[in-house]
């Protein structure tokens, strides 16, 4: 018969598995059940997205921690400007593409997520691509629309001035050679006072 262990032996074995706990907890990591409005299921290493429902957490062990590494921290990406005008799903399940790197999310997810997309997404992001390409060229039509009406009034406004000057430069001369002469009647010497006074309003002598 097989001999039976010590109780110095068993002693050593507990406490060389009580040892052992925290390095199975280290090799093990959460693993995320999400589901998106149409009942898809994604299985993430991370937890779900914006617009997906997480339905269940559990802990799974790692395949391989020898392997792993930690993948430098990177700033978060910038919103794609026709995301506006796409539905809430086909934004979320972008976002996850675009972020599935940062997120280590496993390859055969990325692979649904992204069959997920060019099946009904793909349509929608054309349009809204398109929608932001025509609000552009709108919106660069509007400038050209404004920066011409700007050049006309500009123009306009030293056309005036121009001929303001010439009239006033005309009303001086016309002043200059009445008040010179010395033959004015009362009458004369009234009216030339009322157009001086006319000449110095407009002309701002």
């Amino acid at each position: 018969m097989t001999p039976l262990p010590s109780r110095a032996l068993c002693a050593a074995l507990a406490i060389a598995s009580l040892g052992l706990l925290p390095w199975a907890a280290v090799q093990a990591q959460t693993q995320y059940t999400c589901r998106d409005n149409d009942g898809n299921r994604y299985v993430m290493s991370r937890p779900c997205p914006p617009g997906l429902t997480t339905t269940g957490a559990a802990i799974a062990p790692l395949p391989d921690t020898s392997r792993r590494y930690e993948p430098q921290v990177r700033p978060p990406l910038d919103v794609p400007e026709h995301h506006r005008y796409m539905s809430g799903r086909c934004r979320a399940v972008d976002e996850s593409l675009r972020t599935a790197s940062q997120r280590n999310t496993p390859p055969d997810v990325v692979a649904q997520l992204r069959r997920e997309y060019q099946q009904n997404c793909r349509e929608e992001e054309s349009q809204a691509l398109s929608r932001i390409s025509r609000e552009r060229r709108e919106a660069a039509q509007q400038q050209r629309e404004s920066a011409r009406q700007e050049q006309q009034a500009q123009q306009l406004t030293r056309e005036q001035e121009a001929r303001r000057a010439e009239q006033c430069a005309e009303s001086r001369r016309i002043l200059a050679a009445k008040k010179a002469r010395t033959d004015l009647t009362p009458g004369e010497q009234a009216d030339l006072r009322r157009f001086e006074d006319n000449v110095a309003a407009r002309c701002k002598l």
